[in-house]
């Protein structure tokens, strides 16, 4: 029986230190999306649809306040980080964003 929980217990120590394994970070990331050079047929494609967002999300906002469940200062300084979006995707010709995995975030 002690050797089985000796068993066990190596073989949990082993897939927790696996899991925080720079090696497996550098992996994921050498797959960057932002490699990709979309045409001008795409990038209006995307536009298109990021703008259908744009309004969709607005219109979702103006709906939260007319039912009370946001002031309209609230409204307002949400729909401008989404026009801030926005404006941040359209100058990065819509490439998505990377995403940073949480053990790289700096801590203040």
């Amino acid at each position: 029986m002690k050797k089985f929980l000796v068993i066990c217990f190596a073989v949990c120590s082993l897939f927790l230190l696996s899991l925080n394994n720079p090696a497996s970070a550098k992996d994921t990331q050498s797959a960057n999306p932002e490699s990709v050079q979309f045409t001008e047929t795409q990038k209006s494609e995307l536009a298109k649809i990021q703008q259908q967002i744009l309004t969709d999300k607005k219109k979702l906002i103006e709906k939260y306040v007319e039912y009370g469940a946001l002031s309209k200062e609230e409204a307002d300084k949400m729909v401008s980080h989404f026009e801030k979006h926005y404006k941040m995707m359209e100058e990065h010709n819509f490439q998505i964003p990377p995403h940073r995995p949480h053990t790289q975030h700096k801590s203040n």
